[in-house]
């Protein structure tokens, strides 16, 4: 399944990813790269369904025999009787876009613009998990994960182009398992009755990151029913 999500990025998110650091000199390009960025953003997504046959302690059986292996990732969907395999992708114009601008000199506007791809597919991967979410109100719902957080390893990203096949919006995976475009993230949550799959199992309180980890507040955030 496909959903058509808008992104809108602000001089504030760009500032908060580039570290909180600001001054007049970078400050007064951000309109520009906004500007920029917008017209080179060719947003596309595509996530599906699965139901889950069970979940052990390190590995996650879903009902057409794929698995994934990842012990924070089975604690996360204790509860959960669906898995939700997404993916977001802002396509390549924009990476063209800094690669041209870095071979030119222009070494601050190339990462600013690539600071703004971040951001952008950042905001339309967490657009499409709210949207999904709609779909599910009254179900208990986890945040979502990402291949290569925490003990996830990155070559289970095998396993989600297996299942919703990212290629017909245009996403490729290579033998190291890395993704083109590059501004490309791709995500599972869980979907369960309410009274077994709790807002807190996300597991921050058995994750090895939970004293100096900024997530957490994100996670919060994305359970409440705001973008």
């Amino acid at each position: 399944m496909k959903k058509s999500l808008e992104i809108k990025v602000t001089e504030e998110m760009l500032l908060k990813r580039a570290g909180g650091r600001s001054n007049e000199r970078t400050a007064q390009y951000l309109p520009e790269i906004i500007s920029l960025g917008e017209g080179l953003l060719e947003p596309k997504t595509v996530y599906d369904v699965f139901a889950i046959d069970k979940i052990e302690e390190k590995r996650l059986y879903l009902e057409n025999g794929q698995v994934f292996r990842s012990e924070h990732l089975c604690k996360l969907l204790i509860g959960a009787e669906k898995l939700v395999a997404m993916c977001s992708t802002i396509g390549s114009a924009l990476e063209r876009k800094v690669r041209e601008l870095s071979e030119a000199g222009d070494m601050l506007n190339s990462y600013l613009l690539d600071i703004y791809g971040a951001v952008a597919v950042g905001l339309l991967m967490r657009s499409l998990y709210q949207r999904i979410k709609q779909d599910y109100a009254g179900f208990g719902i986890t945040v979502y994960l990402e291949p290569g957080q925490l003990d996830w390893k990155i070559s289970d990203q095998r396993v989600l182009f297996q299942l919703i096949s990212p290629e017909q919006i245009g996403v490729s995976l290579n033998e190291s398992f890395v993704m083109k475009p590059v501004k490309t993230t791709t995500g599972v949550f869980g979907i369960g009755d309410m009274d077994k799959v709790k807002k807190g199992v996300f597991a921050c309180e058995v994750c090895p990151k939970r004293k100096t980890c900024t997530f957490k507040h994100e996670a919060e955030e994305l359970l409440q029913d705001r973008v």
